[in-house]
This record gives C-alpha cells, structure tokens and sequence, in this order.
C-alpha cells in the first residue's frame, strides 16, 4: 500500500506512506466515517478490499445486513477472483437465507443457476455466531493460503450501524474488540463503516479499538479521503479515493 496523488503532513508523503505500510505488514482495523451516499462508501471499500489484478488475488471477506447484499456482491466481484478460496459473505437475517440459501437450502452458498455470485455464509442467530463464522472464514483462507502473507485477507464490516441499533454500543464494541483481534492475528486488513462525523461520540468511542480513521467526503464530484493514525501524530491531506492504492 503506498500513497499516490497526495502528500503526508511533512511535504514528501515519506511518513504517510510509511504508516500505511506498518499498518500492511502488521494487521489493521480502519474506521470509516464521514456521511457519503452507499455507492459512495462502497468505491472506498473496494479499494481497501484490494486490487482485482493483485498477484497472488487477496482473500476477501463481506460482512453485511441483507439489504447491502447485492452492493457487496458488485465490490467482491470488482476485486477478485468470486471462488470459494478468495470470497466471501456474511450475511445476517432471515430474508437472506431464502435469497441466498445453496442446493441443500443451508444458507452456505448459491444454488445451482444462481449466477456469480460468493459463497454465503447466512446468521440468523446472535452476534457471537457472526463472529464464530467471520473465524471459520479465515482459518479455511489460511489453509487455502498455506499461511496467509500479511494484509492478503481483506475484510469489510457494513453493519455497524444496524449492531448498534440491535445489540447497543457495549455488545458492539466487544463484538468489534474480538473480530479486530481475529484479522491481526493473520496480519489481515479489516474496515468498518461507521457513517457518523469523526466529531460525534459515538466515533469517539470507537476509535481506540482501531488503528486508523479514514474519513471520507465528498468534493465536487470527487470522493476524498483523510486518514488519522491512533499512535501517530499524523494526518494526510485529503486524498482522492484511489489515490492511496494496494500493492
């Protein structure tokens, strides 16, 4: 991951660019906020997702509610590879058992005639069965990977939103704590939307669980992007989306 079309807060980029790659060699979690329509935030999520012409292909993972299912299924399309071994999807509610459910009914994966579509892995019960499959999820990855090399798995969190709604900001931010640990412990790179101003409480109480914000606004008829460090004193310059790209 390096930094293109923008500079860091020291003029030449050097520090951005170096944050950036720590963040790829150790393992991430990234918070996006900002307010932007859901096409919006879904071009920024694919560009975190990864590049579709990466060698080897990045091992992605989409955890969304039922209504988000159909835009997630356009990102892991748009940047991968849609087999078993490089996408995935987690998707919560009983509706999308019935839309997605595979030839034996059991919600693990499109039928036969379904079109290109990822496997899908289908919760309808409580929060901690989302994170026992996000976990089923990476260690069948690693084992297809034969280990995964750092930030090769890619995850996205849509739902944080309807969490909250469901479960409060206690159950969220435990349930957020434990899948954060997953995706570090593989070195794997995971964003969270959470469409709030960086300036409001609940993206305060959230933040210390992340390694970075990345804000995203719209400027014209272009989308940008912000990123602030936790454990740095450094925040880049509004960046396009795109401008930051995968390596």
């Amino acid at each position: 991951m390096v930094a293109g079309g923008g500079m860091g807060p020291d003029d030449d980029g050097a520090s951005f660019a170096h944050a950036l790659a720590t963040l790829k060699e150790q393992g991430s979690a990234l918070l996006v906020v900002g307010s932007v329509p859901e096409e919006m935030f879904a071009e920024a999520s694919a560009t975190m997702l990864g590049d579709p012409n990466a060698d080897p292909p990045r091992r992605r993972l989409v955890v969304t509610s039922e209504p988000g299912r159909e835009r997630a299924h356009r990102r892991l399309r748009d940047t991968g590879p849609l087999s078993p071994e490089y996408a995935r999807l987690v998707t919560r509610g009983e509706r999308a058992r019935s839309a997605d459910a595979g030839p034996d009914g059991d919600g693990s994966g499109p039928g036969p005639g379904s079109g290109a579509v990822p496997r899908t892995h289908v919760v309808d019960g409580p929060l901690h069965e989302v994170g026992a499959t996000v976990a089923e999820v990476i260690e069948e990855f690693d084992l297809f990977a034969g280990g995964l090399a750092p930030a090769e798995f890619r995850m996205a969190l849509d739902c944080l939103p309807t969490l909250l709604s469901e479960y409060g900001r206690e159950t969220a931010f435990r349930f957020l704590h434990v899948v954060a640990a997953q995706v570090r412990s593989v070195s794997g790179m995971v964003h969270v939307r959470l469409p709030r101003e960086p300036s409001s409480e609940v993206v305060g109480l959230f933040q210390p669980l992340f390694d970075a914000a990345v804000e995203l606004r719209i400027d014209g008829s272009t989308l940008d992007q912000r990123w602030r460090f936790r454990d740095r004193d450094l925040v880049s310059d509004w960046l396009p989306v795109g401008g930051v790209e995968d390596a």
